[in-house]
């Protein structure tokens, strides 16, 4: 009895023992599904981690190479626009008496103040036109990108890929879009843009015709500003600085953007390298939309210009007097410069950013293709 009672022992106690043995196969088969589960979402987490990753490395390398080509641009290029608004100017403030050719401005600005003086407001040039094309470059990165999620069927050039909202980008990462797409990225980058720097824009005019006021930075000459004439001295001339800009941009990219298209077909600059189609693009989209631009710019100089609290409206009239005046040549006034400023800074700013951008590319790719290789693991 007491073997019996042991074995049966032993058998009723095999029981929960060949239950315990079978239980960590089930265990095992769970903490399987578990970890396939895991391993999914974690997958999906680190493709969506690496898209924004992507997106915010873009939007870095736009604005950085944006902010370098323009602070390149304005020191090269300031004595163009400190002739331009002297030109300017001293036909809206003093009438047919100072009306005088480039040459003559250039001879008198050089004998009152030396080579120095056609440099005159470099320093908040290089703010303006920085910090400017920085947000600019930005902007039209973003927005390329979302317009160009809505349109389909673009064929890629080169080495290109597709991206999830079904368009296309090339070797450069550029996102092809429609001219009308590109019209209205330019103008919207450009309004943000230009209420941003509108305060050193007045800042800059005045210093240019003006001259800078001894011991005072631009950044105090902005506070004075705020200070004497408040916000609506800050936003002087805003409005028509955002006719002359937005257009121009609108104008200029749309052209810039299809001119680029046209030319990456054209066999004579297929073997080309891509530099060349900037230089031939952003030359020739620059002249058109300067001379369109030329009448709204030279009402936004006359409103900068201005220390009294004139309307917009009341701008225009004083304007028009002049135009009456002098003979509607006045819209014109200063337009040589203007032009070889945004010729030359369209050659810059444009070649240098594609250049930087496509550097930077090289860089993009690797680092997220690191970290793609490091989460597969």
């Amino acid at each position: 009895m007491p073997a019996g009672k042991a074995a049966e022992e032993r058998g009723s106690g095999s029981g929960p023992a060949g239950g315990r043995g079978a239980s960590p196969a089930r265990d095992s088969r769970e903490r399987n599904r578990r970890t396939r589960g895991v391993s999914s979402s974690s997958v999906s987490s680190s493709s969506e981690g690496l898209s924004a990753g992507k997106a915010a490395l873009e939007t870095v390398a736009s604005f950085a190479s944006g902010c370098a080509s323009g602070v390149l641009s304005a020191v090269i290029l300031q004595p163009t626009d400190v002739l331009k608004t002297k030109m300017q100017g001293n036909v809206l403030l003093n009438g047919a008496q100072q009306q005088k050719t480039v040459l003559a401005v250039t001879r008198e600005t050089i004998k009152q103040g030396g080579v120095r003086a056609l440099w005159t407001g470099t320093k908040p040039a290089i703010v303006r036109v920085g910090l400017g094309i920085g947000v600019y470059m930005s902007v039209i990165e973003v927005m390329r990108k979302k317009f160009g999620e809505v349109e389909k069927g673009f064929t890629a050039t080169g080495k290109g890929g597709d991206l999830p909202g079904g368009h296309q980008v090339n070797e450069e990462g550029k996102v092809r879009i429609t001219p009308l797409n590109a019209l209205a990225t330019g103008a919207c980058a450009r309004v943000i843009a230009t209420i941003l720097v509108s305060p050193i824009t007045v800042v800059k005019t005045r210093v240019e015709y003006f001259g800078a006021e001894p011991r005072k930075n631009f950044v105090q000459c902005v506070m004075k500003l705020a200070k004497k004439e408040g916000l609506g001295g800050l936003y002087r001339g805003v409005l028509p600085n955002i006719a002359s800009s937005v257009p121009f941009s609108a104008i200029y990219y749309s052209l810039y953007t299809s001119m680029q298209d046209r030319l990456a077909q054209a066999d004579r600059l297929r073997d080309q390298p891509p530099v060349v189609r900037n230089l031939i693009s952003s030359s020739c989209a620059a002249v058109v939309a300067t001379l369109t631009t030329q009448p709204a710019d030279i009402l936004r100089t006359q409103a900068q210009l201005d220390f009294s609290s004139n309307s917009a409206l009341k701008n225009a009239q004083l304007l028009y007097s002049r135009c009456r005046e002098l003979g509607f040549r006045t819209l014109f006034v200063g337009s040589g410069p203007r032009v070889t400023k945004r010729i030359f800074q369209a050659i810059l700013v444009w070649t240098v950013y594609e250049e930087l951008f496509r550097m930077t590319a090289v860089m993009r790719t690797k680092l997220t293709t690191t970290s793609d290789g490091e989460d597969g693991k």
